[in-house]
């Protein structure tokens, strides 16, 4: 089993490194599609200033040829430095953008928005060399070329003297700037044209990307998950053999070992009584009594063990019949106190008629006394008492030893389950709880424990209550629930 942990464990770290490793994979592809689609649009919405500023620089141009109205030069040398300033951003990035600030300036100057202008040069550093992006900044030139064109117009007309700009000249002028702007159009549709298709292919390979790799840890997640419950399986079929396997050896050892120990008690016997009528023997005789104890003790333990192969093979026998509960736990009492040391202090016990097994109920209150007393060496009493509630009795034990922590009252009731931590050795099997608690529930019952560190513990079962008895004077009067 710890092979199979460890391989296991060791399959779980692989696969979970691989579900990490492609989830950062798909965090940084996410975070990279949203900055590159955000460049785009970026990129996008400084081309419409650029058009938007060419195209006003134009109108204000042909106005000025035609009205020499130096107010519409202006606004025409104006609007140019629109177009212009995206020309001088892009020259610096293309000899390497070391001057952030003065890009920064351009580009401002270029009307573009200032939380974009990061996400611009970024795109235009890493992609300048990519075939879309090669082909945007061939458009992006040619039209910065027509922009010079269109200023050096605008200069020759500014420096002509009115006498010479007759209307054959403005004629000239003004169809030479309508083809520069229409070369300018075209660059600009091209450009944004450009963009979209990268805009477009990009998403549709983030798209393809994502779902692939999602694909791919959905797939990893089904196998391991397919792979860890087969293994679950088999080791839950594992851990059944196993425990089969022990019961039926528990099974076939008590049952063989049950008949020497008989044979062995009643030899003790004879040889007892021999003893007992011969003087030259009386000193044997104590080591007799000592060995009959501890063949009283294993065939206690034999018994544990063919009652947990009964319970396990669902063959332990309950055989009911109406008595006094608090006779039963008075004669368990008497017979037991003569054995032990502890006084036996009865606070109240209920007179109840119960539907049990006697012998069984026998067991646990005489396994509930025995643990009392062995866990509690150092104390002098043991209490016993009964109460009823709500058509149940409730039989308590409490006895004044070291107590058990918190944590390990829930598996007190364990098959094997045994508390280490006194300071002396108790013998056992760490079956006697669990026989309790197979005994009770088979009644219908409960059974449970309270305890406190350096106080000592109370366990109590209880039955469902068959009659009551009414004590009236000297009287004792039935009564059915």
């Amino acid at each position: 089993m710890k092979a199979f942990s460890a391989y296991h464990r060791r399959y779980l770290y692989k696969t979970g490194a691989l579900i990490v490793f492609f989830s950062v994979v798909i965090i940084g592809l996410n975070f990279y599609s949203i900055k590159i689609l955000s460049s785009i649009r970026a990129y996008v919405n400084g081309e419409s200033q650029y058009s938007k500023a060419q195209k006003d620089a134009t109108r204000y141009l042909i106005d000025f040829i035609q009205t020499s109205d130096l107010q519409s030069y202006n606004l025409f040398k104006q609007e140019l430095q629109v177009p212009i300033g995206d020309r001088l951003a892009r020259i610096a990035l293309q000899q390497g953008g070391v001057d952030t600030e003065f890009i920064r300036k351009a580009a401002l100057q270029g009307r573009n928005h200032s939380d974009d202008i990061d996400n611009l040069v970024w795109m235009f550093k890493n992609f300048q060399h990519f075939p879309y992006f090669k082909e945007v900044v061939e458009k992006w030139t040619a039209a910065d070329r027509d922009i010079a064109e269109l200023d050096n117009i605008g200069k020759f007309i500014f420096n002509l003297k009115s006498k010479e700009l007759n209307s054959s000249v403005k004629t000239a002028m003004i169809l030479h700037v309508n083809t520069i702007n229409r070369r300018l159009t075209f660059n600009q549709q091209a450009f944004s044209s450009i963009l979209g298709d990268a805009s477009r292919v990009v998403a549709n390979w983030l798209i393809f990307i994502n779902i692939s790799f999602i694909l791919f840890i959905l797939i990893v997640g089904w196998l391991f998950t397919k792979r860890t419950f087969r293994q679950l399986e088999e080791s839950r079929m594992q851990i059944i053999a196993q425990n089969n396997a022990k019961d039926e050896f528990m099974s076939i050892a008590s049952h063989e070992l049950k008949t020497p120990i008989t044979s062995m008690k009643a030899s003790l016997q004879i040889l007892e009584r021999f003893v007992k009528n011969s003087d030259e023997s009386k000193q044997i005789h104590p080591f007799i009594i000592n060995a009959n104890k501890q063949v009283n003790r294993l065939t206690g333990l034999v018994n544990e063990l063919l009652d947990v192969t009964r319970i396990q093979s669902g063959k332990l026998a309950i055989n009911k019949k109406p008595f006094l509960l608090n006779e039963l736990i008075e004669e368990v009492i008497h017979e037991t106190t003569q054995n032990r040391k502890h006084k036996h202090i009865i606070k109240n016990l209920s007179q109840v008629y119960v539907n049990a097994d006697a012998a069984r109920i026998y067991q646990v209150i005489d396994n509930f006394l025995s643990n009392a007393a062995k866990y509690s060496e150092e104390a002098d009493e043991i209490h016993i008492w009964s109460e009823i509630d709500d058509n149940q009795v409730r039989v308590f034990v409490q006895d004044f030893g070291p107590g058990i922590k918190r944590d390990k009252l829930p598996h007190l009731f364990d098959r094997f389950y045994r508390i280490e931590e006194t300071q002396q050795t108790v013998q056992g099997l760490g079956l006697g709880l669990y026989i309790c608690k197979e005994i009770v529930e088979n009644h219908g019952g409960k059974l449970g424990a309270t305890s406190e560190v350096g106080s000592g513990s109370i366990f109590w079962f209880e039955l469902p209550v068959e009659f009551k008895v009414l004590v009236s004077g000297k009287k004792q009067v039935i009564e059915t629930d």
